[in-house]
């Protein structure tokens, strides 16, 4: 072990007493992390997710974050409470939580360590076997390799299985929608002849494991073809999603879309970046997708771009989702997740992007701005007017499924940033 760790570890025992003194209660988080390494990514994610979490769920008076050889910690001053029910409100969490064997998370009153012994609680067991923990690392029991990838395994899982629930509950958002300018809700076909509810959600259930296996590769690798590798993924869930649909197209744009944010969001997890970082990342990932217009593929976005330069979904991630942070700006301070906001977002999301379906519906660039003009009219807090500019759009067959994309994500994009709790840098 290195001199630089073992000064941290003496520094952070002493920043324990000096924070703790009289009589004063702190909890100390730090991740287990093997090896040299300490301060790899997945030392600031479980730190940060685990602080985030007590701090959520006990009275906090202060916070102090440290960075160090022997990796990030963070201790906080904790208001006065029964010293046994917050031991014990601790060992639950590291007994029951999914990471947190991979945690540690001490309490300290008067400078000394309340541990599991002080109320006859055996020791934790190993990350590996169901040997104690001291016991395989005294006698090295298990190689750095063997347990670094096991911390890998086990971060991933948690986080596919919370993007996983993310992407869920953000299409079922936007599906669940009543009256919806011509998309499909759960009582319509909106302006779709070809489409109802039940195909939407058995197109949901297809697509969703390609979108978690770009996840994936943007977790795991940072090759130069990986914008390459992610598009082949998202064509086999266009195919599959066509072969379901006999051939037509629900979320062929949301695919896209999701897909280079899921990507960026694999990215920034590994490299400990602040979630604002994924429009840059999807900006780096996105520099070559006009090229699509030079390849003699039809489609609807092509077919814009070719008549009026409207660049559309491409020209939405080339420049790294603009739509999304103007919309995120605007309605800071606004609770999203409160319903009566949800049509002000659609409406938002049809009025300021580029919207290749809604362009090709509307049959020319005239009418696609005429139909933008009467969505800015729209009060999207009365329901007469929802309902009105609604039927106005079935009865002239007006959809606006690029608009409906972007509002999936931004819902996607506020779940995960109530998940992922990295501060900005």
């Amino acid at each position: 072990m290195s001199d630089a760790i073992l000064e941290s570890r003496e520094k952070r025992f002493e920043d324990i007493k000096r924070l703790s003194h009289n009589n004063q209660i702190v909890i100390c988080i730090k991740a287990n992390t093997p090896g040299i390494d300490k301060n790899r990514y997945s030392s600031f994610f479980l730190v940060d997710h685990f602080a985030h979490l007590i701090s959520k769920k006990f009275d906090i008076l202060d916070t102090h974050k440290f960075e160090s050889s022997d990796g990030p910690y963070t201790i906080f001053i904790v208001q006065s409470t029964p010293i046994d029910d917050l031991k014990k409100a601790l060992i639950n969490i590291e007994n029951r939580h999914a990471l947190g064997r991979l945690i540690d998370i001490d309490l300290y009153m008067n400078q000394q360590l309340i541990s599991r012994e002080d109320y006859n609680i055996s020791q934790r067991n190993c990350m590996l076997c169901e040997h104690n923990a001291i016991y395989c690392m005294k006698n090295k029991s298990h190689s750095t390799e063997e347990l670094l990838s096991f911390i890998d395994y086990k971060i991933y899982e948690y986080i596919e299985n919370n993007i996983s629930d993310m992407i869920e509950k953000a299409l079922l958002l936007e599906l669940n929608l009543e009256d919806k300018f011509g998309l499909v809700t759960p009582s319509s076909t909106g302006s779709h002849t070809d489409m109802n509810y039940d195909l939407m959600l058995k197109s949901k259930d297809i697509i969703k494991p390609y979108l978690l296996d770009i996840l994936k590769l943007g977790f795991l690798s940072d090759t130069k073809d990986l914008y390459q590798k992610a598009r082949a993924i998202g064509l086999k869930a266009e195919i599959e999603m066509f072969k379901k649909t006999e051939q037509i197209n629900t979320y062929k744009g949301l695919i896209y879309i999701l897909g280079f944010v899921l990507l960026s969001i694999g990215y920034i997890i590994k490299n400990n970046l602040g979630s604002q970082h994924i429009f840059s990342r999807i900006k780096s990932l996105a520099i070559d997708v006009f090229e699509d217009f030079d390849k003699p593929v039809q489609t609807a976005g092509v077919d814009s771009y070719m008549k009026y330069k409207i660049t559309g979904i491409r020209g939405e991630v080339f420049n790294g989702l603009p739509t999304i942070q103007k919309a995120q700006k605007t309605f800071l301070h606004i609770d999203t997740f409160n319903k009566k906001h949800y049509h002000h977002l659609l409406l938002f999301f049809m009025i300021h992007c580029e919207d290749t379906v809604l362009l090709k519906r509307a049959g020319n660039l005239k009418n696609y701005q005429h139909f933008k003009q009467m969505a800015a009219q729209v009060n999207p807090y009365i329901d007469k007017d929802i309902k009105k500019f609604t039927t106005y759009c079935i009865n002239h067959h007006i959809s606006i499924g690029g608009s409906a994309d972007l509002f999936i994500v931004f819902y996607f994009l506020n779940y995960f940033n109530i998940f992922y709790h990295k501060e900005q840098k």
